[in-house]
């Protein structure tokens, strides 16, 4: 019986030292353009440390932003990483303009159930930065992962500030 073992894509520009993420799937494409790997300084080192968890836990491929790899008539991701001051996606002032968000996309996966692995391994998610969570119920096809900084009395002393988009 032969056994086949998969091809598994690794990144070409590793962002931040990732196994899993290209720094192109961190940021859009007009920001990749201007700045190449540099790119990678507008992107959070924690932020890519608590995706490569979620891939890592959770074991199924996840994407953050796809524009560079996407095949035709698949969705398009340009906007869930690093936001730049020309993408019109979301707030002004989302955590997603200083690059500490990701919106990730689990495949095969659901946000709640992304979430119950983040809860079941927290102390790792801790350990890596992660601060804060989006609702699941708004967010019905990714999950919003950043790593802002806790504030005192509003952030929880251990575990995950939940918040509304």
């Amino acid at each position: 019986m032969e056994i086949i073992i998969p091809k598994i894509q690794l990144p070409e520009y590793p962002c931040h030292g990732s196994k899993w993420f290209d720094v192109r799937e961190c940021v859009d494409a007009r920001t990749w353009r201007i700045l190449g790997v540099k790119a990678m300084w507008m992107v959070d080192p924690k932020s890519v440390r608590n995706a490569d968890l979620v891939r890592e836990k959770t074991g199924a491929p996840t994407t953050i932003n796809n524009w560079h790899f996407a095949k035709p008539g698949q969705t398009v991701y340009d906007s869930s990483g690093f936001r730049p001051i020309w993408d019109e996606t979301g707030g002004l002032l989302s955590q997603h303009r200083r690059g500490c968000a990701d919106d990730l996309k689990v495949r095969g996966m659901q946000p709640p159930q992304v979430l119950q692995i983040i809860m079941a391994n927290l102390d790792e998610f801790l350990d890596a930065g992660l601060t804060t969570i989006e609702q699941v119920e708004y967010t019905r096809s990714w999950l919003h992962l950043d790593c802002r900084p806790k504030i005192d009395g509003l952030h929880p002393a251990h575990g995950i500030l939940f918040v509304n988009p």
